[in-house]
């Protein structure tokens, strides 16, 4: 009863929100303008890793992320901005076609945020440490090297881990002294419509961050963090809580990152990653070396079973991209990793990848 009744407070809330960011005699003082965009990413890699036994590894592969964006704004009489959005997976290889579809309302009292966004957590961090051609969204190392674990790369230290794309609200306050704060409630961690029954499927999830940005001579600074919480369905141990930080700073062509996240998933299998990384740019040219370590319990026991060891994956990279044109982009990387497994044999692996990168 007491969650339940945490929910609708929470909505009630949210209500009084919108209601006091848009006043009811407001109206449209522009017309609706549309913009269309989008993005194309191919990537070619080569590389090797270890096999097992009658296992045959493709030493070769190939990636693209084709996507279609579109956004309509407009701004009210009495300022407010009212601003949709919407991107497709262009290419029908998705197991949706939508991959964001969300309404932001922003007035001088903040900004109130529903639908489908990959959460609170992770606009605010945005990329945990610079890469020059890659981004937080390219988890083509993960994909190319096969796991021989089950920790999580991929969005591995921002809370789109545990929501991904999920529906939900979010408010954020406008800054202050260069301050943030936000809170995001997301009814399930899934992308399904309609009545949610929580005895079958995790629910009630929370993100709350904060973050704040500051400059001093010759460069800017910035920190982050934030608490995500998920209830267990009715019965289950399929919940979690979670914390993480970040950390950055730039000085004039560079520019260095690290982040931190502590999972505890209610099914005992703890997990504990961070990363660091720098990168330099000068002209169109861009360089980039970063480093992550990740750590799981494999058994949710106190102290592990005889003969089990914890899961491990470690992982360096280096990339270099240079900008031929106004949002096209080439780029080339190579990469390490070295995994261990819950039996303690160790899997290397490292390759070479470059693609394009096209944004309009």
């Amino acid at each position: 009863m007491r969650r339940g009744g945490a929910s609708i407070s929470f909505a009630i809330l949210t209500a009084g929100m919108a209601c006091a960011l848009v006043p009811t005699q407001a109206r449209a003082a522009d017309a609706i303008t549309l913009t269309l965009g989008g993005r194309i990413r191919e990537f070619f890699y080569v590389a090797s890793q270890d096999q097992a036994p009658a296992e045959s590894l493709n030493s070769t592969g190939m990636f693209n992320d084709t996507r279609i964006s579109v956004e309509g704004r407009t701004v009210l009489d009495n300022g407010v901005t009212i601003r949709a959005f919407v991107r497709f997976n262009a290419v029908g290889r998705q197991s949706s076609d939508v991959d964001e579809a969300y309404v932001d309302i922003v007035s001088s009292f903040g900004r109130l945020r529903m639908g489908e966004k990959a959460g609170l957590n992770t606009t605010t961090i945005g990329d945990p440490v610079p890469e020059a051609f890659l981004t937080v969204d390219d988890e083509i190392i993960g994909d190319a090297m096969k796991p021989r674990t089950g920790i999580t790369l991929r969005d591995g230290f921002t809370f789109k881990r545990f929501t991904e794309n999920a529906l939900g609200i979010s408010y954020q306050t406008p800054e202050l002294y260069g301050f943030k704060v936000g809170v995001a409630y997301h009814p399930t961690t899934t992308t399904a419509v309609g009545t949610i029954d929580a005895r079958l499927l995790p629910h009630d999830a929370l993100d709350a961050t904060a973050g704040y940005e500051g400059d001093f001579s010759g460069g800017t600074y910035r920190v982050a963090g934030g608490y995500f919480s998920l209830a267990s369905h009715i019965g289950g141990n399929d919940g979690l809580h979670a914390w993480n930080l970040s950390a950055g700073a730039t000085y004039g062509g560079f520019e260095l990152a690290a982040a931190y996240i502590n999972t505890h998933p209610d099914n005992g299998l703890d997990e504990k990653a961070w990363t660091v990384g720098a990168l330099y740019g000068i002209g169109p040219l861009q360089i980039s070396a970063d480093y992550r370590s990740a750590r799981r319990r494999p058994a949710p026991f106190a102290v592990l079973p005889p003969g089990t060891f914890e899961e491990r994956v470690d992982r360096a990279t280096l990339q270099t991209a240079y900008k031929v044109a106004p949002g096209i982009t080439f780029g080339l990387a190579g990469f390490y990793t070295d995994q261990s497994d819950a039996t303690g044999i160790d899997w290397d692996g490292g390759g070479v990848l470059g693609g394009v990168k096209i944004e309009f």
